[in-house]
């Protein structure tokens, strides 16, 4: 046994202390002056009586006293008067004094008997540190049911499930009888395990020893089943059980909520009321939180409504935060704002979940200034101000809505309090913004002021840095976490995974593939799925595919993996064959599998095929939310289908049109050259609906204008997104800017107007800017923005392929010749034009000069008739886009290999009697001069819609004339 032996100061903030030094006990056993004990603090000079001391008498100021004069021949009286004095140490949480009785206890040879040994045994479980307590009972001579509960109970309430099963067992080998406190605490240790086989076993010996127990003993067992999804067990038990309490059903309630067996739950609340128990609100509110967390608000607005019916129930604030909290899991960040409104408008009082849920709804839209309001109301509400639930949702807030120097640190600090979930917050706040000088100095105070990182932390600065972009810091922090003996879990794995895709550190990854395997760390889902996007990611699309088939198990987040590794390294096709795949392997899509598969569509302008999977949407019942209908209007407006996409627009988004669904198809309109449309529907949007734009708003208005040529309207637009809206430009704002007046003609003009913006141009606009000079053949300007891009964008091979476009169009093909052999120097290449067109079902793709398409004779042919029929109606090829110096006819050749032009060739062919349908293009390129004029005739002669979507705007074709109006 530890002897406590060492003096020190006796203390308490409850006791008034007079800090007088005790000259020592008068007692047989040891010297006045003993060297233990000298200094000991004197509470009280006066004795008091050799007489046993009661519980309601003993004042701690007389501990010193009482000790003095303990009579060591009434070995009774020494236990009693011991007891108490730990009794009172136990619930003052002195540690300090009841050491030193403790040590007194030793020095002066007191027997530790079955009853003190428990009592002090008690003292340390609630008071000291567990390896003490250990040691303590491990040496106690005699251990009772009495120090079995203490240690088990310290156990589970430190989290040490595993240990307290196995104290459990050995209490029993030691022939202890459990009793009604102990049996509760191994059942609650078997629940955080999930681990019911070992839950059965306690509850099989339980009734082999005749042990029915109460009511805590059932709800223990009961809720131990429930928790470990073992609802036949538990069903089996409820209904064996003479009576059964409230509490009880509203068990069995929840568990079958949790189960979302809503049928059988309902079921259980009819019966509560046939055997004579009213529901309380615990039972109402469980049924609307599980409704409500799986989407089913209709039914969980029901019970909410109606729960006064019975026992005359109202809605309480644990009502409210369920729906709130149930919208929020669902995504319905607005409707959960709208219930916190109508809560406080009913002058309901929140707390702090209901705060903190309704804190991280601002943060998920980005409601700066709703957030602030929250805010406000909690500083004007004590207990919400100091909450720490509160203030860590709100550096939350702050960091993602500001800069993390301002809000989030300023907040931090105010905390007085903190805790490791606030030094978490702040840490993936720092990461979150990219802010790696901030973290590294929160990460040195937080263990400064001895809290302890742990996986959490880690994995919060992995995470935080690969969403802003900086894997190369995020590898930095694994390092760390590696050097400091911290074992990673799946997240952090995926975090790394991604950090490696961001760096391209392909070798690495392969090491983290490794690891995985060597320590057996399960792949599915997460672990699975950041391994297929990291090789796809650093170009080994290959390898993601030998990660997917090496996978036990494939989940719908698995072969959304694939499906979105395959779209990015530009197998669009296969993509689509996945999900094919995936429905006859029984794997159900969800609606980011649609999302993912749209996005494919979009890329390839398949319109077929994304007509096919909305079919599919609409026939299983697919969740239509606003990120699915976003989608569905994204991908008709880009495979053409512009009035597909105002229908959906119009009709499937309906209500829930959010500033996302606007500004989609705000842009599709603009893709579409149809400006003035767009403006109408700006109009609409913030005049009629109310709804506040953003930047992503001008963006896509202003590349409007810029497509239709509307030059006032976008300088318009341009001025009041800050003086009507309070939105500073950026510098994609600048961009349309500057698109839009230098594709006017305006270069000059344009080129005081970057020179006169509050930051350093970049090669967005340097481009816009060639772009334009390529259509108004201003070469002195065209090289004044190549010298920068090739500064900017050294291996952008666009800008030296305008600029020698240029050269060329001008006759000075030696200049050509030297961009040329700069980007050869420079190991730059060109990618070929290409093309793709959706005929059936399948998607073909064409490149310029390629002739092994198995249908190139009746392509040819088909060109041959086709520039018969143009030339006749005025067509005359333009020379100028061949930028090569040769004759004119082998000029006219090469413009007949240009692959948009094979494209509609081959679907002329291909859809010969179906003139109504329109053909639909895809080039990776700009249209050249050429080919576009070719298109207005090939229109008119073949009486034939052609759209084409290059990489810049859409072209409609349409009985000679095309819906750019020549302005592109």
């Amino acid at each position: 046994m530890a002897i406590y032996s060492v003096p020190f100061t006796l203390h308490h903030s409850n006791i008034c202390l007079q800090n007088r030094q005790l000259a020592g006990f008068n007692h047989p056993s040891f010297s006045h002056h003993h060297p233990k004990f000298s200094t000991i603090t004197k509470y009280v000079n006066d004795s008091i009586p050799k007489i046993c001391v009661s519980e309601n008498d003993l004042c701690l100021m007389n501990v010193a006293n009482v000790l003095h004069s303990l009579d060591f021949t009434n070995p009774d009286q020494c236990v009693q008067s011991y007891a108490i004095i730990l009794q009172n140490c136990r619930k003052l949480h002195n540690l300090q004094l009841g050491l030193q009785v403790h040590g007194h206890m030793i020095v002066t040879g007191v027997e530790l008997c079955e009853f003190l040994g428990s009592q002090l045994l008690e003292f340390y479980c609630k008071v000291g540190g567990i390896k003490e307590t250990r040691k303590l009972f491990d040496e106690m001579p005699e251990r009772n049911v009495f120090s079995w509960t203490s240690l088990i109970g310290l156990y589970c309430e430190l989290g040490e499930y595993e240990e307290t099963i196995s104290l459990f067992y050995m209490m029993i080998q030691e022939g202890v009888r459990p009793d009604h406190f102990v049996f509760p605490k191994v059942y609650k240790a078997c629940a955080h395990l999930k681990d019911y086989k070992a839950g059965k076993d306690v509850y099989d010996y339980m009734t082999s020893i005749g042990f029915e127990g109460n009511n805590s003993v059932k709800r223990a067992f009961l809720d131990m089943f429930i928790k470990c999804g073992r609802m036949d067990i538990a069903r089996r038990l409820f209904e064996q059980m003479d009576s059964v309490d409230v509490i009880m059903w509203n068990m069995m309630v929840s568990g079958y909520v949790s189960k979302r067996d809503f049928k059988r739950a309902l079921r259980y609340v009819d019966q509560m009321r046939l055997n004579g128990v009213m529901p309380d609100r615990v039972t109402y509110n469980a049924i609307l939180t599980g409704f409500a967390q799986v989407g089913q608000f209709k039914e969980a607005a029901k019970y909410f409504n109606e729960m006064g019916r019975f026992g005359e129930l109202e809605p309480n604030i644990v009502s409210w935060t369920a729906l709130i909290t149930g919208n929020l899991q669902n995504g319905n960040h607005n409707q959960a704002l709208k219930i916190f409104r109508e809560l406080v408008t009913r002058g309901v009082k929140p707390n702090a979940t209901t705060i903190s849920a309704v804190i991280s709804a601002c943060t998920n839209m980005s409601l700066e200034r709703y957030g602030k309001e929250i805010h406000g109301y909690c500083i004007k509400t004590e207990e919400l101000d100091s909450n720490l639930f509160v203030n860590n949702a709100l550096i939350n807030f702050y960091s993602k809505s500001q800069n993390v120097n301002d809000g989030a640190n300023f907040f931090f600090n105010k905390i007085q309090q903190k805790d490791l979930v606030s030094w978490n917050s702040i840490l993936a706040a720092c990461a979150i913004k990219g802010s790696r000088d901030d973290a590294i100095k929160f990460l040195h105070e937080m263990e400064s002021q001895g809290v302890t990182p742990d996986i959490i932390t880690w994995n919060g600065l992995i995470s935080g840095f690969t969403q802003s972009g900086d894997g190369k810091t995020a590898l930095e922090f694994f390092a760390k976490m590696c050097q400091l003996g911290v074992l990673p879990n799946p997240t952090t794995i995926s975090g790394v995974l991604t950090a490696c895709v961001q760096s391209k550190s392909l070798k690495l990854g392969k090491e983290i593939h490794n690891y995985t395997i060597r320590n057996q760390i399960e792949m599915a889902t997460g672990v699975g799925s950041a391994l297929i996007a990291m090789y796809s990611g650093c170009d080994d699309l290959e390898a993601s595919y030998a990660v997917f088939n090496a996978l036990s198990t494939k989940d719908v987040v698995v072969w959304n993996s694939l499906i979105a590794a395959s779209s990015k390294n530009g197998f669009g096709v296969g993509a689509l064959d996945l999900i094919r795949e995936m429905v006859l392997n029984n794997v159900q899509p969800d609606s980011v599998t649609m999302i993912l598969v749209l996005s494919v569509c979009s890329k390839l302008a398949a319109l077929r095929q994304g007509r096919e999977i909305h079919q599919y949407i609409i026939r299983h019942g697919i969740d239509t939310s606003n990120f699915v209908c976003n989608a569905l209007i994204d991908m008709y407006g880009r495979c053409g289908a512009i009035f597909k996409s105002r229908h959906v627009f119009d009709l499937s988004v309906g209500q829930r049109r959010d500033v996302v669904s606007w500004n989609v198809m705000i842009a599709a309109y603009g893709m579409h050259g149809f400006g003035a449309e767009a403006l109408k529907l700006f109009e609409h949007m913030t005049v009629h609906e109310r709804i506040r734009p953003n930047h992503v708003t001008f963006t896509n208005l202003l590349s409007a204008c810029s497509h239709s040529g509307l030059i006032s309207e976008g300088q318009d637009l341009f001025k009041i997104m800050k003086q009507e809206y309070g939105l500073e430009p950026d510098m994609e704002q600048y961009a349309c800017m500057v698109d839009l007046m230098a594709r006017s003609g305006q270069l000059s003009e344009t080129l005081e107007f970057i020179e006169q913006m509050p930051f350093e141009p970049n090669a967005v606009i340097w481009g816009s800017l060639l772009g334009a000079c390529r259509i108004h053949l201003n070469l002195e300007m065209a090289e004044h923005a190549a010298r920068f891009l090739f500064e900017l964008e050294p291996e952008s091979s666009g800008n030296y392929i305008l600029l020698a476009n240029i050269y060329s169009t001008l006759g000075r093909w030696e200049d050509a010749a030297r961009v040329r052999c700069l980007m050869k120097d420079r190991g730059v290449t060109k990618s070929p034009g290409c093309c793709w067109i959706e005929v059936g079902r399948k998607v073909y793709s064409f490149v310029v000069g390629d002739t092994s398409h198995p249908f190139m004779g009746q392509i040819s042919a088909k060109m041959e008739d086709l520039y018969l029929k143009i030339k006749e109606k005025g067509y005359v090829p333009d020379t100028r886009f061949v930028l090569q110096e040769m004759e004119e006819e082998k000029k006219e050749m090469i413009l007949c290999g240009h692959s948009e032009k094979l494209a509609v060739a081959f679907g002329l062919i291909s859809n010969s009697g179906q003139n109504s349908t329109p053909l639909r293009v895809i080039k990776n390129l700009r249209v050249c001069g050429d080919c576009h004029s070719a298109m207005k005739y090939i229109s008119a002669v073949e009486n034939r819609e052609i759209i084409m979507r290059d990489n810049y705007r859409f072209h409609h074709f349409i009985d000679g004339v095309c819906s750019c109006g020549d302005y592109w």
